[in-house]
């Protein structure tokens, strides 16, 4: 009888693939059982009759099926009649909060969407309320429902929060949920969901609020970018908001883009409408300082946006939401999270790491709002704005950019497309993006490997990759505003060709560029070939490994060989006149690994001892100037050279090639500062720039 088995298994296989609404399935599979039930005791009644055929197997299989396909048909029915069973796990389903008629504002896969929507959907036989009629289920989350709904009184339409029945026996969640009607009962703000009343009388628990028609500022995040200036009103309205809070002695707590509302029609013709954003979600707000509250043993709050005090469990205050506004406001104009990763790893960043730059990430975001962001997200809450200040300076514009006027820059390449060339102040801020790396007449055609500068606000950019045209030119000079102006050094084996520039030094008007694969220097003026000195081969004037060369003001130019571990000197027309090089010890012959070289405006030289780990100043006169030590980082490539560059001043700049942490020293030797770049740096040099006007919007910090 294992026909019956199989065909039974069939049946309600093709039924449960059939792509019908459940309710179907579940009234055929209902029906299926029922017979099959009726069958299944015609059946019995025949074992009690024939005992020696049931003894022989010969009902065993359609005993067997039909119990099978009454199993499926009892289990259908019973979901049909307690639906309740079908509401999304509270593991799998997102955190609660109230919600607006659009959706509930999560971020969802598909299958979770799908889930929820047939929750959503669900019959409401199990809602009543004695003072409201229940319309229809607007929204789900793992600790409750949200429910449109008309009271019966007035007729006015609310939004009634619901509480699952499983929870209302824990006594901290009740007083949790009870807390955010008491809280939000007593604030009067344009900006924050109002609150008709509630109840916490069995058997009616409910929150009764403002109805909300549009999405949470989460939906609205993942469907666009928002432009500056929406983003800006909107922090502004939310902003103010916090301050009518924390002047009720009240802190949120759970600042994110899910408690954030943005109604329909919220901004008309361009501005937002009073009311247009609203804050909601008041269910772990506290008094203005208090430990942290905890709730089936973890920390109460989302980690994307918590504060690192509250990360570390330790007390909050209102400046606590300040930096949550201040990472929502990263989101926002960034178009991306400040941190990334599992419940661990963002507790951990919020405490010990601090975000890319929103500038950085989205190079059109307005220094000034980009400096606010970071004001708002310093990890001392001592440092951080008062909302007052956040308000005063969001009303004082931040949508423009400071001007940028210093006479000298620091100029970097880095590895992303965006922003590729840029200037920095020299404190190691962004300040001025000027090329980006694409494949058009305006972009690069890869990083510059090597950049110089000269005393007008040219640029002069090494390439390695010539397949952008212009008969494979390597080297670029671009004006103050990265505007090409000559291209040359085509790439091959001609005497005024290259194969592969690697470094880059200006002295009296004429561009010196180290070619280390034909290891010789080659020298241009005005885009012209000029001459050539080196070559490769041991010795004076020959090259085994170079990587870097250096111009003093007097025109002697340097080449740091890393194979033959020296520095040799030249006269501006290539003739040898010295060399530098360091041994192990005084007894030893072998020479010191040397990784890095720069020569300052007096004439001073800067050699990198890769083994001592040190820079050594060799002044002028050639008599030895002061040492520091020069440590490489944890990640950084130990065999790749050292950019070395001095300003004016005598600040001495240093990082690793393909490294992304600058390192500031004074004249003096002494480390004044550690800045991330946030990408990885392939050149760097202090260049002096003239004065081009005020910078556009956008582009610069």
């Amino acid at each position: 009888m294992s026909w019956a088995l199989l065909l039974s298994l069939f049946a309600v296989a093709f039924l449960l693939s059939v792509r019908a609404p459940e309710r179907v399935l579940a009234l055929l599979l209902t029906a299926l059982g029922l017979v099959a039930a009726g069958l299944l005791a015609y059946l019995a009644v025949q074992v009690g009759t024939d005992p020696a055929g049931w003894q022989s197997g010969r009902l065993t299989g359609p005993l067997t099926a039909l119990g099978f396909v009454v199993g499926s048909g009892l289990v259908l029915m019973g979901r049909m009649l307690t639906p309740s069973l079908d509401r999304p796990s509270p593991l799998l389903s997102v955190p609660f909060r109230a919600v607006s008629q659009t959706n509930a504002g999560a971020r969802r896969t598909a299958s979770g969407t799908a889930s929820r929507r047939s929750a959503l959907n669900a019959p409401l036989t199990d809602v009543d309320f004695q003072e409201y009629d229940v319309l229809e289920r607007i929204g789900i989350g793992g600790m409750g429902s949200v429910y449109k709904a008309r009271r019966r009184t007035d007729g006015r339409i609310v939004a009634l929060k619901v509480p699952q029945e499983k929870y209302l026996a824990d006594a901290k969640f009740v007083k949790r949920f009870y807390r955010e009607a008491e809280v939000l009962k007593r604030f009067n703000h344009p900006n924050i969901v109002r609150v008709y009343d509630y109840r916490m009388q069995d058997p009616e628990h409910y929150i009764a609020m403002e109805y909300l028609e549009g999405q949470s500022l989460e939906t609205l995040l993942e469907e666009r970018k928002l432009d500056f200036s929406e983003a800006t009103q909107m922090i502004r309205a939310m902003a103010d908001a916090l301050r009518h809070i924390h002047m009720q002695n009240v802190v949120h707590r759970d600042i994110k883009p899910a408690n954030v509302m943005v109604l329909r029609g919220a901004f008309v013709d361009g501005r937002l409408r009073e009311g247009g954003v609203k804050l909601m979600d008041f269910g772990i707000a506290v008094g203005k300082v208090l430990t942290r509250l905890t709730m089936t043993g973890a920390r109460v709050g989302t980690p994307i946006y918590m504060a690192p005090e509250q990360a570390k469990g330790n007390r909050v205050d209102a400046r606590s939401d300040v930096y949550s506004l201040g990472l929502l406001a990263y989101e926002m104009v960034a178009g991306q999270t400040a941190f990334k990763g599992s419940y661990e790893a963002v507790v951990h960043q919020q405490v010990f790491e601090s975000p890319k730059p929103p500038k950085q990430v989205r190079l059109e975001v307005p220094g000034r709002l980009n400096d606010l962001i970071l004001h708002m997200i310093e990890k001392d809450p001592a440092q951080r704005p008062t909302l007052d200040e956040v308000i005063a300076r969001l009303d004082a514009g931040v949508m423009t950019d400071d001007a940028f006027n210093e006479p000298v820059a620091l100029a970097l390449s880095v590895q992303e497309r965006r922003g590729t060339l840029r200037l920095l102040d020299l404190k190691g801020k962004l300040r001025v993006s000027l090329r980006d790396q694409r494949a058009t007449e305006d972009g690069l055609p890869g990083v510059p490997v090597a950049i110089a500068g000269d005393a007008r606000g040219h640029l002069f950019v090494a390439l390695q990759d010539y397949r952008q045209g212009r008969s494979g030119a390597l080297i670029r000079k671009l004006d103050a505003a990265g505007q090409e102006q000559l291209s040359f050094g085509a790439y091959g084996l001609g005497e005024a060709e290259l194969l592969k520039p690697v470094s880059m030094t200006l002295s009296g008007g004429r561009l010196y560029v180290l070619d280390a694969e034909a290891c010789r220097v080659v020298v241009y003026e005005d885009g012209q070939y000029v001459h050539a000195f080196g070559g490769i081969g041991k010795g004076n004037g020959r090259f085994e490994k170079p990587r870097v060369v250096a111009a003093a003001p007097g025109g002697e130019v340097y080449v740091l060989d890393m194979g033959a571990q020296e520095v040799q000197r030249f006269t501006p027309h290539g003739e040898y006149l010295s060399r530098y090089a360091f041994r192990m010890d005084r007894t030893s012959e072998t020479l010191r690994p040397l990784d890095g070289l720069a020569v300052d405006a007096s004439g001073a030289v800067y050699i990198a001892d890769s083994v001592a780990r040190k820079l050594r100043k060799i002044e002028a006169d050639g008599t030895p100037g002061l040492t520091f030590t020069l440590e490489s980082l944890v990640g950084e490539a130990t065999d790749a050279p050292w950019l070395l560059s001095v300003a004016p001043g005598g600040e001495i700049f240093a990082m690793r090639q393909g490294g992304q942490v600058l390192r500031t020293f004074s004249a003096a030797g002494d480390l004044l500062s550690q800045t991330d770049m946030y990408a990885p740096v392939q050149a760097l040099t202090v260049v002096e720039r003239p004065v081009v006007g005020a910078p556009r919007a956008g582009l610069t910090a």
